[in-house]
């Protein structure tokens, strides 16, 4: 099978007194797993790769910063993270590449087409259930606290927790499939093969 180029924006953590840049390794481990190649995407050289790619990943990190849609203030969020997914979003969006949302990665997504999140009623750290249109139920990994406030009138519901959450969205016209749960910690094929369906 043909290998396909997926991005991936890079972030940066602090370590003690250290700048490190990169992604945990079970993101790597997980597309790598799936016949992908990773590519790391920084301001510096997403111009310059963009058009080598075959999809986009955003992956899960941080908060958004909150002002960019509502008037909350935002303790603690990365300026430049928030300013290379949207560049990507563009840059995606017009070289009509697949994008696949994981947690940070679907709520900067619906925040992008215009939507807004909120604080989540209730705790989604570890495993819980969701879901399916088809009503069928599946247990997922989850660790966030934010969630899908206004859906952004170009998604459709994929798939909510028994809480309401909303933990799938899809923009079919666009190519974007993304998710508020973690995937890659339990190795959950199913969700990856079913965006890879973009790219055949």
């Amino acid at each position: 099978m043909e290998k396909k180029l997926i991005g991936i924006p890079i972030r940066k953590y602090k370590d003690l007194k250290t700048d490190v840049i990169g992604i945990y390794a079970r993101y790597l481990d997980y597309f790598e797993s799936n016949n992908l190649i990773v590519v790391f995407l920084t301001l510096n050289n997403y111009k310059y790769l963009i058009n080598s790619l075959s999809c986009l990943a955003l992956i899960g990190g941080g908060d958004v910063n909150a002002k960019i849609y509502n008037s909350l203030d935002t303790l603690d969020y990365d300026y430049e993270l928030d300013k290379l997914e949207f560049l990507l979003i563009k840059e995606a969006l017009e070289r009509k590449l697949p994008i696949f949302g994981i947690c940070r990665g679907l709520q900067i997504l619906n925040i992008y087409f215009g939507g807004t999140l909120k604080e989540i009623p209730s705790s989604h750290l570890g495993l819980h259930n969701i879901k399916l249109k088809n009503d069928v139920v599946k247990s997922v990994n989850s660790f966030h606290h934010l969630c899908i406030d206004n859906l952004a009138s170009n998604f459709s519901i994929l798939a909510k927790s028994n809480d309401f959450v909303i933990e799938e969205i899809e923009d079919k016209k666009r190519m974007i499939f993304a998710i508020q749960y973690h995937p890659e910690i339990n190795f959950d094929y199913e969700v990856i093969n079913y965006f890879l369906s973009y790219l055949r």
